[in-house]
Formats: C-alpha cells, structure tokens, sequence
C-alpha cells in the first residue's frame, strides 16, 4: 500500500510528522471516523503539521488524505492472507491440495501485487519504455526467467530488450548505455553490489532506470528514476521456492508489457495482424 508504506518508512518526518504517522497506523480502525481537529488533538499536534505531512506525503490536504487512506484500506481488507507464501503446502496434503494450495497463493499474490501499484507511476514507466531507443534488463536467476518472458512480449511490438546480466556482460552493457536508452532491475531483495554498480554509473549518465523490487528502502531503488514495488512476503532462506516473488514479478511485468502496448494500441494491433498474416513470417516457420 503506498500510503501506509510511506508513513510505516517515515522517510525524513519530523518529531511531530513521526507521531501523527505512528498514531494512524496503530489506530487504522478507528482513523476514517476522525476530522483533522481530532487527529491534532490525540496526536499533540496542530492542523498545520498534519497538513505538512499530508503535503510531504504528495497529497493536497487533509481531505485526500483520508481518501487515499480509505481506498488503501478497501483493497486491504480484500486481499485476504489464507496462504503462507514461504510454505503454501503441507507434508500431508495430496496433489490436489497441493494445487489448490498454489492456485490460491497465485490468487492472493496477484491482488496484493496490484494494490501495490501506483497509476502515476505505471502510466510514466510504460512511456519511458515506449520512448527508450534500447531497453537493458538485469535479472538474474529466478527474475531472468520473468525478464526473458518480458522480452519475447516486446518482440511482438517490434521492441528490443536486450538481458544484460546474460553471459557476464553487464558492466559492457552499463558503459553503453544512453540516456535515450532504459535500464530495467528486476531482483526481490535489491541488494545485489553488481547492481548497485551499475545503477550508480547509471544515475551519474543520466539514464533513466526503472526497478521493480520488494525493497523499497533500497540503495537502489532510491537511485531509480522510478521504482515499482512488489509485496516482501518472502523469508530469504525459510521458504520451498521463490513462487510469491516471481508470480509478482510476472504480474507486474505483464502489466507494464499491457500499458506500453495501450500507449499505440490500433498500431499494435495491426502489425501484429500483419506480421501474422505474412507469407514470409509463415515460410520462415514452416522451414524449422
């Protein structure tokens, strides 16, 4: 939830910023039934403070501020948390349940991963990328499989993403990039040094970076000209695989695939027709 997360990281609050935060999240139920006179009041504080922090918090008052924290508590109370993301099956359960199991964390992460989202955000990074010249994405291991998938997508609207990360070559990649090109990280924990290399030479050029990530607080998502988060449900080394993570990843990526292929939607549509339809297309794939 982009609110709640702001004021949970307190990023830069004064004293009485902290305590007007500290005081929302632990009365969650209670914050939609008060006015901002009741707020200052069990908080110590005063309407001009309050207003700051909404202010700081990118918002234009008080009143939008309670909006927000409505809608955010909406979609929390619709994502319902029946499915342990480290461990969503058991020892006993047959293949069934098992399944059922899996089919109900990929449930569960997709919404989560969506209430996470932040139009503004989404709407800017589907146009950088839809304007980049050269789109290079770090990804490795589990992510690389998610950024390949991204790739292959991008292909059909005659786009190009290039795998940094692939054979070693990222640091020949970094060097060369533009600031007409994009760079794309995508890794859950965002602490990996080789990225932090690359972003921090990245940032100094001037090229637009874009990172997905469960790390908010990151090194590098504070280098990143936008940062699109996804729920940190997973314990680094207390889980059977990285199924909540990459299922997030997956969901995110196909959402900017679909908010980039909008931007020239009748375009799209009708080159891929055409590609479809083309004898050449269909003599090349019939000689395999």
């Amino acid at each position: 939830m982009k609110l709640l997360r702001q004021l949970s990281e307190m990023p830069h609050f004064t004293t009485n910023e902290q305590s007007i935060a500290a005081y929302i999240l632990h009365h969650r139920e209670n914050m939609l039934q008060l006015n901002i006179q009741e707020l200052a009041k069990a908080t110590y504080t005063s309407h001009s403070a309050i207003n700051r922090l909404t202010r700081k918090l990118g918002l234009s008052g008080f009143k939008e501020f309670t909006l927000q924290l409505a809608r955010e508590f909406q979609q929390q109370t619709q994502i319902p948390s029946s499915v342990d993301p480290n461990y969503p099956f058991g020892y006993g359960e047959t293949a069934l349940q098992v399944a059922g199991e899996i089919a109900g964390l990929m449930k569960e992460t997709v919404s989560r991963a969506y209430a996470y989202l932040d139009d503004e955000v989404l709407a800017q990074t589907a146009g950088m990328l839809d304007q980049a010249k050269r789109i290079f994405m770090y990804a490795l291991g589990d992510s690389q499989i998610r950024a390949r998938s991204f790739q292959n997508k991008l292909i059909k609207i005659n786009k190009y993403a290039v795998i940094a990360t692939e054979l070693h070559e990222w640091a020949y990649h970094t060097v060369n990039l533009t600031p007409e090109d994009c760079a794309v990280f995508v890794t859950y924990h965002g602490n990996s040094p080789v990225y932090l290399k690359a972003a921090r030479h990245l940032r100094r050029q001037g090229v637009p970076v874009i990172t997905i990530t469960a790390a908010a607080q990151s090194e590098l998502a504070q280098l990143s000209t936008h940062c699109i988060c996804v729920p940190d449900d997973e314990v680094k080394h207390a889980k059977i695989g990285t199924f909540s993570s990459q299922m997030a990843f997956e969901y995110v990526l196909n959402v900017i695939f679909s908010c980039i292929y909008k931007i020239s939607y009748k375009h799209n549509k009708e080159s891929a027709e055409q590609t479809l339809n083309s004898r050449y297309i269909n003599e090349l794939m019939d000689s395999e």
